[in-house]
């Protein structure tokens, strides 16, 4: 099986060079449109998360093998492979395959039971088909994958409890023992991540603004009993907040050391980054007052599962596993298939030609009972290859496919 994968994560990486390799949606396209010049690449899927960016391949011959996709994450990034290396987790095959499965899920984030990720997934697979980039390989794969995180997740409660980022945030400042209800709480971002944090503080009891730039008023959502504040004067407010989080997808920092200790007055506050690359330099932690959490802190919480609801879960997950299996290896075959059936149903054609002259028709009339003789001829033998499948091993229908084609060759 020709599928890899490279993935740097929470597990191996801190934030700190989980950052460098992330992946902003333009980079995104650009590296899906350079795997299209990879020799010996056919499939492209690349997820880029606040805690993981990780290349998915595939290929069809043997000049895929000797392909590194933690090598080419690297060089899309500009990175030194050898200097990261030993960050990076690589699988192939059935592995790879089994991964994906679980991750989907959110058994394999780093908040058990994630919400998010099966969206991620999906538009991971999303961006591959816009940039054509994903085969059926990967196309089946992914959609396999989403499939089996639908059926996990209606089937299967994995947790009790709501198991977003956002949630994880006030989980977090909970186990800090730091009260939201009644502080004064500023969101820097308003995408999927910062819409989710507000109203979180907001269910907590915290008063809430969010930042929004001007050219976005209009098509901003703004959550439910929060106000709006100009992005622009985000340093102008910090001394009047307790909490602040930063959740953006910006290459930059939202907020720096230096322009923020201009606005600060040494009073205690929260700052939280939820965000990778980070939003808030890290030098920030050291002005007096200021507690800096990172995605990294989450690392402290402890998420568990029910142990039966998560063996429930593999089994559904290993069911969808063997599909896939199966789908790779009868793939290749049928165009064998497809090669047989229509020679058999051209021969039958042939053999009631003259025949069919017999019986007074038109010409045109003819030819169109003809070629709907050899379409019924050609779709009976594709039925009967199939179904030879439930009935054989795999190898021994294989060759009994190599052997109906040498004989489909003979065929007059």
């Amino acid at each position: 099986m020709r599928i890899k994968m490279a993935g740097i994560d929470y597990r191996k990486a801190p934030v700190q060079v989980r950052e460098l390799f992330s992946m902003t949606a333009s980079v995104v396209e650009r590296a899906l449109k350079n795997s299209r010049e990879v020799k010996g690449m056919t499939g492209c899927v690349i997820i880029s998360t606040c805690n993981r960016t990780e290349y998915w391949m595939s290929g069809e011959d043997e000049s895929f093998d000797s392909l590194n996709p933690a090598a080419l994450l690297a060089q899309e990034k500009g990175q030194s492979f050898e200097a990261y290396e030993p960050y990076f987790t690589v699988r192939e095959g059935m592995e790879a395959v089994h991964y994906l499965m679980e991750l989907s899920c959110g058994l394999r984030s780093q908040i058990f039971g994630d919400d998010q990720i099966i969206t991620q997934v999906k538009h991971a697979l999303d961006a591959a088909r816009e940039q054509a980039a994903v085969d059926s390989v990967l196309e089946t794969l992914f959609r396999t994958a989403v499939t089996g995180a639908k059926k996990v997740k209606t089937e299967v409660l994995l947790t009790n409890v709501d198991r977003s980022v956002a949630a994880a945030m006030t989980l977090l400042l909970q186990k800090e023992q730091i009260l939201i209800q009644g502080k004064r709480c500023m969101v820097i971002g308003n995408g999927e991540i910062g819409r989710l944090a507000a109203a979180e503080l907001v269910k907590a009891g915290g008063e809430v603004f969010m930042t929004l730039r001007q050219y976005k008023t209009r098509e901003a959502i703004i959550p439910a009993g929060c106000r709006v504040i100009d992005y622009h004067a985000r340093y102008e407010q910090l001394a009047q907040m307790d909490i602040v989080v930063s959740a953006t997808v910006s290459p930059h920092y939202t907020l720096t050391k230096e322009k923020a200790e201009a606005c600060l007055d040494g009073g205690e506050k929260v700052f939280v980054d939820l965000a990778i690359p980070r939003d808030m330099e890290p030098e920030l932690s050291k002005l007096p007052g200021i507690k800096l959490y990172d995605m990294d802190s989450f690392s402290g919480l402890k998420y568990e599962g029910d142990v039966r609801q998560i063996a429930v879960a593999d089994g559904i997950l290993t069911k969808y596993e063997l599909e896939y299996e199966q789908w790779y290896e009868f793939r290749e075959y049928v165009p064998v298939v497809k090669e047989i059936s229509k020679a058999a149903g051209e021969d039958t054609s042939a053999r009631l030609r003259k025949e069919l002259k017999r019986l007074g028709l038109t010409l045109e009339a003819r030819e169109e009972l003809e070629r709907a003789i050899g379409r019924s001829a050609s779709k009976v033998v594709a039925k009967l290859c199939y179904g030879l499948r439930e009935e054989l091993e795999p190898e021994a229908w294989k060759l009994c496919l190599d052997g109906l084609r040498r004989s489909a060759e003979h065929l007059e």
